[in-house]
């Protein structure tokens, strides 16, 4: 194919983003070629056509933002190629660069985000297989280090976090590929040689060691080069945080979704009920601290004491939340302005949002307690003044058009566009000033594309046309002239279009740079009003629902009238129940059927704890809570397709985790364990388990099952309990009072439960009749049901440690 020099261009550039979608603009179009072409037009659903036998897909400039959204939605890399130079005004082909490369990670355009988090991960892996990881939310220049032991653990992170996107090392990129769903960009490795001197350059220091990476230091200077390569600026990131296991408490995939904490598969969560937050900053904040609950006491209390000084002044947080709605999205506005993508609205909403600071700051100084919050409230009116100074309140029109930038501002910018906008009035004038001259009062004064500003006469009357006239154009019934005072009008018309647009960006971009020189405190700013927003949310929420501050405690663990946050805002009468443990009892076996709220009990109790370690107060009427370093949960049956793995090796699997984990200071959460295998098997396995937990792990627990062989347990070990739930039989059938208290189920109600969900009552019956016949000839009781003494002694004799390596068959 012999290729035109525009196509030898394109050419040139693929080369060099051989990985990525190539958008190519022409004229008003942003074109695709070649196997580009193929997917542009197949994930769009937009026409293929041809250039010189390739294919070619085309998408309207001004309607980028929509098609990108779908092709980066889409899991591929765009590159986006601008011309460089007017067309007009280009001797030869018109020099074009790619400005922006776009993967779903490294989003920055408001257009295409939503308001929660977008994070890319870097991983890394060290010769001694420890994982380094580093999440980077390029929209809001947040950044996290943590490091796992193993690959595994990374994926479970993955699962539960909000990341788009990941990118790796060439030799990492097959074992990342095959777990995870999301876009993987693998890298060169020069991306981690010199990673310590592209950090010190990124962060203008002269060393980073207090910045305390260890080895994090390779994926975070490779995730520095990669943005500055897609974003084509200098990457702005915030300094980094340490997420460290001695500050925060890991939460796994499987208790994160067994709790249903965040949005997910799972329907209704903690997150939707406790987000009353005003800002955008404090929604992905609050969703940030229900994935990292705080270990430790001094840290919990500090968050406590500020919700609690909310809390007792209603009126001062009803005042502070009023203000917060004028709040906009602060922390993606500071980015933008650092990547020079910052458009007047940006600014419009930076300055609506720093006009809020000092109510703010009066209504919170009316509270001694609330002092520290003042404090970090840095004083932005300059920011604010500029702004107002620069740009028109009402945002009217695109940028160069004239109508962003204030009157005053530039006499040479209102000089032209005085000419500009009255340019219809002064063409008036003319036009009545050619009609005396001439006396043709049909004369009349346009403008079109192709000659540009003309005079028509009627065709009767061309012989009054001046000796200044001369003929553009001839028409049917009229002639169309120009005059040397009409071209001049016309070239200081074309000028001012030009100088106005010129001016007005030029005024803009170098507000925009004087404002970078805040974005330190810009950014401390947003920060605190993230936090006033959670703190002001959890003191509403306690007033809305009735929760009270929990007390800390070093090992006692008391709930009254405790209540599911979730499930209570969606059921008519919520029963709450009391839970107690301590050093010595520390273990409840709890036994009920199905649907009298086993499941809802020990979940309440995760969350519970949970919301108070993460500041909020929680649920009940009383709540003297320790904290705990993990919770860790096992519940209901459902396999793992991915991995290959059946229900009950799933099962085993999350209770092995759990087994190798827990510590005694750990809440473990059990719900059904050994229902994935025969009875007899599940029963032993279940028990097993049990006594490894007392004895062994020493930690607080609660096991929730359907073998009521394990209420044997309570006989045997003094530190464990035995609860059931409350069950009023009727002549119409059974009812849950979903009422915790001591004992033992007497029965499952099963068939019961069967009848409720709507099996046909022939069913039903049927199955009343074998359920009697198997009680009366099953030796099952003999056997396991009912452990005399002789028999609790042998077990009791024969419990033996088990060995740290045998937990790993699992």
């Amino acid at each position: 194919m012999k290729l035109t020099p525009m196509m030898r261009q394109y050419l040139d550039i693929k080369k060099k983003y051989q990985d990525s979608i190539l958008l190519f603009r022409l004229g008003d179009f942003y074109e695709a070629f070649f196997d580009d072409a193929l997917v542009v037009s197949k994930v769009l659903n937009i026409v293929l056509t041809k250039r010189q036998d390739a294919p070619m897909a085309g998408i309207p400039y001004h309607a980028l933002d929509n098609y990108l959204k779908r092709l980066v939605d889409s899991g591929y890399k765009v590159a986006i190629c601008e011309q460089m130079e007017d067309p007009a005004t280009a001797k030869g082909i018109v020099k074009r660069e790619v400005t922006r490369v776009i993967t779903p990670g490294t989003i920055i355009e408001d257009e295409l985000l939503t308001t929660s988090n977008n994070y890319m991960a870097s991983v890394y892996e060290t010769k001694s297989g420890e994982v380094y990881t580093v999440l980077a939310d390029s929209s809001t220049g947040d950044v996290v280090v943590k490091k796992f032991d193993n690959l595994e653990e990374l994926f479970d992170f993955v699962e539960t976090h909000e990341i788009s996107q990941i990118i790796c090392p060439e030799s990492l990129y097959p074992k990342i590929k095959s777990r995870i769903k999301i876009f993987v960009d693998r890298l060169d490795d020069w991306y981690y040689t010199g990673t310590i001197d592209a950090l010190k350059q990124a962060y203008g220091l002269a060393t980073i060691e207090h910045f305390e990476l260890g080895e994090a230091h390779y994926p975070l200077g490779a995730t520095i080069k990669y943005l500055s390569y897609t974003l084509n600026k200098p990457a702005k990131m915030k300094v980094p945080r340490i997420l460290d296991e001695s500050t925060y408490m890991i939460l796994d995939s499987t208790t994160i979704e067994n709790l249903s904490l965040v949005p997910g598969e799972r329907g209704k969560n903690l997150f939707d009920v406790l987000n009353k937050t005003k800002t955008p900053m404090g929604a992905r904040l609050l969703k940030w601290i229900i994935l990292h609950p705080l270990k430790d006491k001094k840290a919990i209390e500090r968050r406590h004491d500020m919700v609690s000084a909310f809390f007792e002044d209603s009126l001062l947080t009803n005042e502070i939340r009023e203000y917060l709605d004028g709040v906009y999205d602060l922390e993606r506005i500071i980015n933008r302005l650092q990547y020079d993508s910052a458009k007047p609205k940006d600014l419009i909403s930076l300055k609506n949002t720093l006009e809020v600071i000092q109510p703010i700051r009066e209504a919170l100084e009316s509270n001694e307690n609330l002092m520290t919050l003042v404090e970090q409230l840095p004083d932005l009116n300059i920011v604010k003044e500029k702004i107002q100074s620069t740009i028109n309140d009402e945002i009217e029109g695109d940028l160069g058009e004239g109508k962003i930038i204030r009157e005053g501002v530039s006499k040479e910018l209102d000089e032209y566009r005085e000419l500009l906008y009255h340019s219809s009035e002064r063409l008036k004038e003319f036009e009545e000033r050619e009609r005396l001259r001439t006396g043709i009062q049909k004369l009349k004064v346009g403008f079109n594309n192709v000659f540009g500003y003309y005079i028509e006469i009627p065709k009767g009357q061309t012989k009054n046309a001046p000796e200044d006239y001369t003929r553009l154009q001839t028409l049917v019934n009229a002639e169309r002239y120009t005059n040397p005072k009409l071209k001049e009008f016309e070239q200081k018309i074309l000028a001012a279009k030009e100088r106005v647009e010129e001016l007005e960006k030029l005024i803009f971009n170098n507000l925009c740079e004087e404002l970078k020189n805040y974005a330190q405190e810009l950014r401390k700013t947003s920060e605190t009003l993230a936090w006033i927003d959670i703190y002001t949310s959890f003191a509403y929420l306690a007033r809305l629902y009735s929760y009270v501050r929990p007390i800390l405690s070093n090992a006692e663990f008391e709930i009254l009238q405790g209540r599911h946050p979730v499930v209570e805002r969606f059921v008519d009468e919520f029963v709450p129940n009391d839970t107690y443990m301590d050093d010595k009892l520390r273990m409840y076996i709890l036994t009920g059927p199905n649907m009298s709220g086993k499941s809802t009990y020990i979940r309440q109790i995760g969350l519970i704890t949970l919301m108070s370690q993460i500041g909020s107060f929680v649920p009940a009427s009383f709540a003297k809570l320790p904290i705990f370093d993990r919770i860790f949960t096992r519940m209901g049956a459902r396999d793992d397709i991915s991995t290959g793995k059946s229900t009950f090796l799933t099962e085993m699997s999350e209770v092995a985790l759990i087994l190798n984990k827990a510590t005694e200071k750990s809440l473990v959460l059990l719900d059904e364990v050994g229902r994935g295998t025969s009875t007899f098997d599940g029963i032993s396995i279940a028990w097993a388990i049990s006594e490894y937990i007392y004895n062994e792990l020493k930690c607080k627990t609660v096991f929730a099952t359907h073998f009521t062989e394990l209420t044997e347990l309570a006989d045997m070990y003094p530190g464990i309990k035995n609860l059931t739930i409350q069950v009023k039989e009727t002549a119409d059938g059974v009812i849950f009072l979903h009422k915790v208290v001591e004992g033992v189920a007497d029965r499952s109600y099963g068939i019961e439960v069967a009848a409720i969900a709507g099996l046909p009552q022939s069913i039903v019956e049927r199955a009343k009749e074998i359920l009697d016949i198997i009680v009366e000839k099953s030796d099952i009781e003999k056997k396991v049901g009912i452990l005399k003494e002789g028999q609790m002694k042998k077990i009791k004799s024969t419990k033996k440690t088990v060995p740290e390596g045998q937990l790993r068959m699992f």
